[in-house]
Protein backbone atom coordinates (compact mmCIF):
# COMPACT_ATOMS: atom_id res chain seq x y z
CA UNK A 1 0.00 0.00 0.00
CA UNK A 2 1.56 3.57 -1.13
CA UNK A 3 2.73 5.36 2.22
CA UNK A 4 0.90 9.01 2.36
CA UNK A 5 3.73 10.62 2.07
CA UNK A 6 4.29 9.87 -1.60
CA UNK A 7 2.86 12.65 -2.74
CA UNK A 8 5.14 14.74 -0.91
CA UNK A 9 8.21 13.25 -2.30
CA UNK A 10 6.30 13.83 -6.18
CA UNK A 11 6.43 17.82 -5.11
CA UNK A 12 9.95 17.71 -3.59
CA UNK A 13 11.73 15.49 -6.34
CA UNK A 14 13.73 16.77 -9.54
CA UNK A 15 11.65 17.81 -12.08
CA UNK A 16 10.83 15.77 -14.93
CA UNK A 17 13.11 15.84 -18.28
CA UNK A 18 11.99 18.18 -20.77
CA UNK A 19 13.44 17.05 -24.23
CA UNK A 20 16.22 19.23 -24.85
CA UNK A 21 14.91 21.64 -27.43
CA UNK A 22 11.51 22.19 -25.21
CA UNK A 23 14.21 22.63 -21.98
CA UNK A 24 16.06 24.95 -24.15
CA UNK A 25 13.59 26.65 -24.68
CA UNK A 26 12.12 27.01 -21.61
CA UNK A 27 15.26 28.16 -19.86
CA UNK A 28 15.38 31.09 -23.00
CA UNK A 29 11.86 32.01 -21.81
CA UNK A 30 12.45 32.34 -18.14
CA UNK A 31 15.69 34.72 -19.19
CA UNK A 32 13.37 37.29 -20.74
CA UNK A 33 12.69 40.07 -18.79
CA UNK A 34 9.16 40.27 -17.38
CA UNK A 35 8.00 43.14 -19.84
CA UNK A 36 9.58 41.25 -22.82
CA UNK A 37 7.75 37.85 -21.58
CA UNK A 38 4.59 39.98 -21.57
CA UNK A 39 5.01 41.94 -24.94
CA UNK A 40 5.55 38.37 -26.50
CA UNK A 41 2.25 36.74 -25.36
CA UNK A 42 0.27 39.33 -25.91
CA UNK A 43 1.80 39.06 -29.85
CA UNK A 44 0.88 35.26 -29.12
CA UNK A 45 -2.84 36.12 -28.22
CA UNK A 46 -3.36 38.83 -31.06
CA UNK A 47 -1.63 36.08 -33.72
CA UNK A 48 -4.56 33.51 -32.44
CA UNK A 49 -7.03 35.86 -32.34
CA UNK A 50 -6.55 37.21 -36.14
CA UNK A 51 -6.10 33.82 -37.36
CA UNK A 52 -9.38 32.67 -35.87
CA UNK A 53 -10.73 35.80 -37.53
CA UNK A 54 -9.37 34.95 -40.76
CA UNK A 55 -10.73 31.30 -40.61
CA UNK A 56 -13.94 32.40 -39.97
CA UNK A 57 -14.12 35.15 -42.72
CA UNK A 58 -13.02 32.41 -45.17
CA UNK A 59 -16.01 30.07 -44.39
CA UNK A 60 -18.22 33.27 -44.40
CA UNK A 61 -16.87 33.49 -48.25
CA UNK A 62 -17.46 29.96 -48.44
CA UNK A 63 -21.08 30.52 -47.70
CA UNK A 64 -21.73 33.41 -49.21
CA UNK A 65 -21.70 36.32 -45.92
CA UNK A 66 -22.43 36.16 -42.81
CA UNK A 67 -24.99 34.01 -41.32
CA UNK A 68 -28.93 35.18 -41.25
CA UNK A 69 -31.68 34.32 -39.21
CA UNK A 70 -34.31 32.27 -40.68
CA UNK A 71 -37.49 31.02 -39.31
CA UNK A 72 -37.37 26.39 -39.40
CA UNK A 73 -40.21 24.26 -38.93
CA UNK A 74 -39.95 22.49 -35.34
CA UNK A 75 -42.11 19.33 -37.12
CA UNK A 76 -43.44 18.19 -40.01
CA UNK A 77 -46.52 20.78 -40.79
CA UNK A 78 -49.16 20.14 -42.99
CA UNK A 79 -50.93 22.59 -45.08
CA UNK A 80 -53.69 25.23 -43.29
CA UNK A 81 -51.40 24.51 -39.86
CA UNK A 82 -50.05 27.05 -37.75
CA UNK A 83 -46.25 28.06 -38.84
CA UNK A 84 -44.48 26.39 -35.49
CA UNK A 85 -41.08 27.22 -36.26
CA UNK A 86 -37.39 28.42 -34.32
CA UNK A 87 -35.42 31.37 -35.12
CA UNK A 88 -31.88 30.10 -36.41
CA UNK A 89 -28.51 31.20 -37.77
CA UNK A 90 -27.78 29.75 -41.48
CA UNK A 91 -25.66 30.37 -44.09
CA UNK A 92 -27.09 32.86 -46.76
CA UNK A 93 -26.80 30.40 -49.34
CA UNK A 94 -29.13 28.18 -47.34
CA UNK A 95 -31.63 30.74 -47.34
CA UNK A 96 -34.17 29.62 -50.16
CA UNK A 97 -35.99 32.96 -52.32
CA UNK A 98 -38.85 34.87 -50.06
CA UNK A 99 -37.48 33.19 -47.29
CA UNK A 100 -39.57 35.44 -44.23
CA UNK A 101 -38.43 36.75 -40.85
CA UNK A 102 -41.81 37.21 -38.77
CA UNK A 103 -45.14 35.68 -39.31
CA UNK A 104 -48.35 36.96 -37.83
CA UNK A 105 -50.51 35.21 -34.88
CA UNK A 106 -53.11 33.86 -37.00
CA UNK A 107 -50.92 32.80 -39.87
CA UNK A 108 -51.69 29.79 -41.78
CA UNK A 109 -49.82 27.36 -43.98
CA UNK A 110 -50.53 27.30 -47.85
CA UNK A 111 -48.41 24.31 -48.62
CA UNK A 112 -46.95 21.72 -46.06
CA UNK A 113 -43.54 22.89 -44.94
CA UNK A 114 -41.40 19.50 -43.47
CA UNK A 115 -39.06 19.47 -40.18
CA UNK A 116 -36.04 22.00 -40.51
CA UNK A 117 -37.49 23.58 -43.84
CA UNK A 118 -37.51 27.82 -44.05
CA UNK A 119 -40.33 29.34 -44.14
CA UNK A 120 -40.67 31.24 -47.08
CA UNK A 121 -43.95 33.58 -48.40
CA UNK A 122 -45.10 30.48 -50.52
CA UNK A 123 -45.85 28.89 -47.74
CA UNK A 124 -47.93 31.82 -46.58
CA UNK A 125 -49.37 32.88 -49.82
CA UNK A 126 -53.05 33.83 -49.86
CA UNK A 127 -53.99 31.43 -53.05
CA UNK A 128 -53.08 28.57 -51.08
CA UNK A 129 -52.17 25.21 -52.04
CA UNK A 130 -52.86 26.77 -55.56
CA UNK A 131 -49.85 29.19 -55.34
CA UNK A 132 -47.23 26.09 -56.49
CA UNK A 133 -49.52 24.53 -58.92
CA UNK A 134 -48.68 25.19 -62.69
CA UNK A 135 -51.06 26.48 -65.00
CA UNK A 136 -52.21 23.09 -66.45
CA UNK A 137 -52.66 21.60 -63.17
CA UNK A 138 -55.80 22.21 -60.50
CA UNK A 139 -56.15 20.93 -57.02
CA UNK A 140 -59.01 19.05 -56.66
CA UNK A 141 -60.32 17.61 -53.05
CA UNK A 142 -61.16 13.74 -53.04
CA UNK A 143 -62.50 11.84 -50.17
CA UNK A 144 -60.25 9.05 -48.72
CA UNK A 145 -60.10 6.18 -46.15
CA UNK A 146 -58.40 7.75 -43.32
CA UNK A 147 -56.52 4.11 -42.98
CA UNK A 148 -55.49 4.18 -46.35
CA UNK A 149 -51.90 5.53 -45.67
CA UNK A 150 -52.45 8.76 -47.83
CA UNK A 151 -50.19 11.77 -46.01
CA UNK A 152 -49.42 15.08 -47.46
CA UNK A 153 -46.26 14.67 -49.97
CA UNK A 154 -47.06 11.12 -51.29
CA UNK A 155 -48.24 10.34 -55.04
CA UNK A 156 -51.30 8.85 -56.11
CA UNK A 157 -52.79 7.25 -58.93
CA UNK A 158 -56.67 8.64 -59.51
CA UNK A 159 -58.59 5.78 -60.47
CA UNK A 160 -63.06 6.10 -61.26
CA UNK A 161 -64.56 3.02 -60.92
CA UNK A 162 -66.59 1.71 -64.12
CA UNK A 163 -70.42 1.39 -63.83
CA UNK A 164 -71.34 -2.54 -64.50
CA UNK A 165 -69.00 -3.90 -67.04
CA UNK A 166 -67.31 -0.82 -67.44
CA UNK A 167 -63.58 -1.48 -66.83
CA UNK A 168 -61.98 1.21 -64.04
CA UNK A 169 -60.13 3.91 -65.56
CA UNK A 170 -56.80 6.09 -64.16
CA UNK A 171 -57.20 9.07 -64.72
CA UNK A 172 -54.37 10.54 -63.32
CA UNK A 173 -50.61 9.23 -62.63
CA UNK A 174 -48.17 9.73 -59.98
CA UNK A 175 -50.47 13.12 -59.12
CA UNK A 176 -49.07 15.20 -55.81
CA UNK A 177 -51.50 15.14 -52.65
CA UNK A 178 -50.81 18.69 -51.48
CA UNK A 179 -52.67 18.09 -48.22
CA UNK A 180 -54.92 15.97 -46.03
CA UNK A 181 -57.58 17.62 -43.98
CA UNK A 182 -59.09 15.04 -41.02
CA UNK A 183 -62.13 16.52 -39.77
CA UNK A 184 -63.91 15.89 -36.20
CA UNK A 185 -65.61 12.51 -37.33
CA UNK A 186 -62.40 11.30 -39.48
CA UNK A 187 -63.15 11.52 -42.61
CA UNK A 188 -60.59 12.72 -44.29
CA UNK A 189 -59.84 14.67 -47.81
CA UNK A 190 -56.98 14.90 -49.96
CA UNK A 191 -56.06 17.59 -52.18
CA UNK A 192 -54.47 16.19 -55.07
CA UNK A 193 -52.83 18.15 -58.22
CA UNK A 194 -54.71 16.57 -61.02
CA UNK A 195 -53.94 17.52 -64.88
CA UNK A 196 -56.44 19.99 -66.08
CA UNK A 197 -57.24 17.88 -69.05
CA UNK A 198 -58.52 14.74 -66.18
CA UNK A 199 -60.86 17.36 -63.78
CA UNK A 200 -63.96 16.36 -65.70
CA UNK A 201 -63.34 13.00 -65.55
CA UNK A 202 -62.31 13.32 -62.07
CA UNK A 203 -65.53 15.58 -60.92
CA UNK A 204 -67.84 12.84 -62.69
CA UNK A 205 -66.23 10.22 -60.69
CA UNK A 206 -66.28 12.12 -57.45
CA UNK A 207 -70.53 12.88 -57.99
CA UNK A 208 -71.02 9.12 -58.55
CA UNK A 209 -68.45 8.43 -55.64
CA UNK A 210 -66.63 5.66 -57.89
CA UNK A 211 -63.19 7.56 -57.29
CA UNK A 212 -60.16 5.84 -55.46
CA UNK A 213 -56.79 6.55 -55.01
CA UNK A 214 -54.26 4.37 -55.36
CA UNK A 215 -50.37 4.26 -54.41
CA UNK A 216 -48.07 6.04 -56.91
CA UNK A 217 -44.05 5.28 -56.75
CA UNK A 218 -43.04 7.96 -59.15
CA UNK A 219 -44.63 11.29 -59.75
CA UNK A 220 -45.91 12.10 -62.99
CA UNK A 221 -43.41 12.93 -66.04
Amino acid sequence: MPSPRAPRRWLTARPIALPRPLDGLAERWAALPPRARTVAAGLVIAIVVVAGEARVLSAERAWGGPAVEALVARTDLPAGAAPEVDVVRIPPSLAPPGAVGEVDADARLAVPLPQGGVLTATHLDARGPGATLDPEVRAVPIPVEAGWGVIAGSWVDVWVLGVGDEPAQRVASGAAVLALDVDDAGRATALVAIDDDAVAATTTGLALGRVVLAHSPTPAD
